[in-house]
């Protein structure tokens, strides 16, 4: 038996392509892509930042 957020996802993905035109329902999915691929950038970044503090933007570089 499938989970039940598995059962609510599909249910409303199902509502959404009823409701929206194709090329509405693309346009929102690329929209989502695009948010979820730039909060793993920013996730990225702010490791990065921990790892490395000194090539923070703007900050000093001492030789």
């Amino acid at each position: 038996m499938p989970k039940k957020t598995g059962i609510l996802v599909h249910a409303l993905r199902r509502t959404e392509r009823m409701l929206l035109a194709g090329g509405q329902h693309r346009a929102r999915r690329n929209a989502w892509s695009a948010v979820c691929e730039n909060r793993r950038h920013a996730t990225d970044r702010s490791e990065a930042a921990a790892l490395f503090p000194a090539e923070q933007p703007g900050a000093l570089r001492r030789a």
